[in-house]
């Protein structure tokens, strides 16, 4: 049987993990940085250290800059530059892989410096790298673990939080890109002069701009309709934007006549295949002119 204690510890790092992950999943973009001080913050209470310091990398790549720090004087810390490979933290850095010391003195990477600088005796270090995917993000450290040195489990938790976090701040950065990309692209399409169209692998309609609405004459909202439900006045158009998903066979400049309550209407079109990113076949699209005046 598991040793009560041991239960009490799990379910202890249970809690905090789950506390830190909800702060991470309700970050917005731009606040990553506070992000990692309540991380630094609830890890210390969690572990038991007196201490703690979230480094991020120096611009230039070269040192450990300590944005946040807990029990060492923050303007002290700044006074001992951290080169990458130097000390604990620069080990770590360089490595990319944690530490756990029981003796920071004992410890050849140590240095000395800092604590001379700060007034603060280091004892036991628990350090490890803050990963965005390959790349080097900043260190997490905590010092002085109450009760006796940070075991192993600690580190497994901490690196456990940490790479949690930093998917979760990934995510965030992305889904920001995503909603500036597709405002950017909903900007374009909103001030094209001409219509476009475009069809899910489903057949619905999931985009139409307000030049498509105004020459179709689509008095209502078309979006998740599909096609030939919303195009029912012009089924020629239904017809060409479902044989082109069929066939996966694009058409360049054609001409299609219909008519709106019996006045005679020409368009110009094309059809296009839209892909995602990774080149899957996603829908197809039709752009288009209304050239009844043109052509008359």
């Amino acid at each position: 049987m598991t040793p009560p204690e041991i239960h009490s510890m799990e379910q202890h790092y249970l809690k905090t993990f789950f506390e830190i992950i909800a702060l991470g999943q309700s970050v917005r973009e731009g606040a990553e940085d506070k992000v990692w001080v309540r991380v630094l913050e609830k890890l210390a209470v969690s572990l038991g250290a007196d201490a703690g310091t979230y480094f991020v990398v120096g611009v230039k790549g070269r040192e450990l800059v300590p944005f946040y720090s807990l029990g060492v004087p923050p303007d002290k810390l700044n006074q001992v530059p951290i080169a990458m490979g130097s000390g604990i933290c620069g080990w770590v850095a360089v490595h990319r892989e944690p530490a756990v010391v029981a003796d920071a003195y004992k410890d050849e990477r140590f240095m000395g410096a800092v604590d001379q600088a700060t007034g603060f005796k280091t004892g036991s270090v628990l350090c490890v790298p803050i990963m965005d995917r390959f790349d080097l993000s900043g260190v997490m450290e905590l010092l002085n673990k109450r009760g006796g040195p940070f075991t192993e489990d600690d580190v497994r938790f901490v690196e456990a939080v940490c790479q949690q976090v930093s998917a979760n701040l990934r995510l965030v950065r992305l889904e920001a890109m995503l909603n500036k990309v597709t405002a950017h692209n909903a900007s374009v399409l909103e001030n094209l002069s001409g219509g476009f169209l475009a069809l899910d692998l489903r057949g619905r309609v999931m985009i139409c701009n307000p030049a498509a609405k105004r020459i179709l004459e689509l008095h209502d909202d078309v979006v998740n309709i599909p096609v030939e439900v919303a195009l029912k006045h012009i089924p020629d158009i239904a017809a060409v934007l479902l044989k082109t998903m069929q066939t996966r066979t694009i058409i360049k400049r054609q001409d299609l006549r219909w008519s709106y309550k019996d006045q005679p209407r020409l368009l110009g079109y094309s059809t296009l295949l839209i892909q995602d990113t990774q080149g899957n076949f996603t829908g197809v699209g039709l752009t288009f002119q209304d050239l009844t005046s043109v052509k008359r």
